[in-house]
């Protein structure tokens, strides 16, 4: 009699392969999520070399001497619709009628530019269902930098939604003058991230999509900016707006990227900012005419 013999795994043989499979792939999985971060981080940086190629096409447009508007006044358009044009939309810039308060243009107001999105942003990109009006909209999950408040003298603007001053490169009312940069460029922040909500876990406006903002929407019917946001707190901040009384317009940048956001510079240049970075630096960096006293008025490198 011949004996038959039956090649295969035993069972304990089988667990202790799958547990050898499941432990690499819990060993890979973060990696693979940090390569993934890292190519999205990259992306939003490449947007933001795009918008400070529209920043310096606005300028050029315009003989060298005026930055794109910030937050012109009351329900016009601002920074966001000025980089249109100099970022291959040039079609969308020309459908607006400048005429008609930028709430109520409908159309190109669900309308998303993908240039203006994080790849890391987890919230919706387009919002079509909000407890108001003004939430509704394609978002854009950058702002413009507003400068920072030192003191009651630097406050140009009075707001209910907070206090505006006059002294980064995007502002409430008349454009930037390039000339009024006295900082230099390569020290003055231009445009940062921003996800539009609170990174405080017990924030009613903690989860997506927060308390968002249309990219067409310049400002609302007062004097609350949709384009920029004046520096107020640090990067990723954890506050709780409202029962931390955060007002609107002091809001904090962030972002979806871990430990830090993106910046733009005046430059055209982008940086990776800590959300550990040294607020004073931080704040002086915002500015555009402070004169801030080294070394809060240099670059780090």
């Amino acid at each position: 009699m011949r004996t038959t013999h039956r090649n295969g795994f035993t069972l304990v043989e089988l667990l202790v392969v799958m547990a050898i499979i499941g432990t690499l792939i819990s060993l890979l999985l973060p990696a693979v999520q940090a390569v993934r971060e890292a190519a999205r981080r990259a992306e939003c940086a490449n947007n933001m070399r795009q918008m400070g190629v529209a920043v310096s096409g606005y300028i050029s447009q315009y003989g060298g001497k005026t930055f794109p508007p910030g937050s012109p006044g009351p329900k016009k358009h601002g920074l966001f619709t000025y980089m249109l044009p100099y970022i291959e939309q040039a079609d969308m810039y020309n459908s607006l009628n400048f005429k008609v308060p930028t709430d109520q243009l409908t159309q190109q107001r669900y309308m998303t530019i993908d240039g203006y999105l994080c790849p890391s942003y987890a919230g919706l990109n387009v919002v079509k269902a909000a407890a108001a009006n003004y939430e509704l909209g394609a978002v854009t999950t950058y702002l413009g930098i507003g400068g920072t408040v030192l003191g009651a003298t630097s406050i140009t603007t009075k707001s209910q939604y907070g206090d505006m001053p006059n002294n980064g490169i995007f502002n409430w009312g008349p454009n930037r003058r390039t000339a009024e940069v006295r900082d230099g460029l390569s020290n003055t922040l231009a445009i940062g991230e921003f996800v539009h909500r609170d990174r405080n876990p017990n924030s009613f406006y903690s989860g997506y999509p927060g308390n968002v903002r249309s990219w067409i929407l310049g400002a609302n019917e007062s004097t609350g900016t949709y384009a920029f946001k004046v520096v107020m707190y640090p990067i990723n901040d954890k506050v709780d707006r409202i029962t931390d009384n955060i007002l609107f317009n002091h809001l904090p940048f962030g972002s979806d990227h871990p430990q830090g956001a993106n910046f733009l510079v005046a430059d055209s240049t982008v940086r990776f900012f800590s959300e550990g970075m040294d607020y004073a630096l931080y704040r002086s960096l915002a500015t555009c005419n402070a004169e801030e006293p080294p070394p809060y008025g240099i670059m780090p490198q």
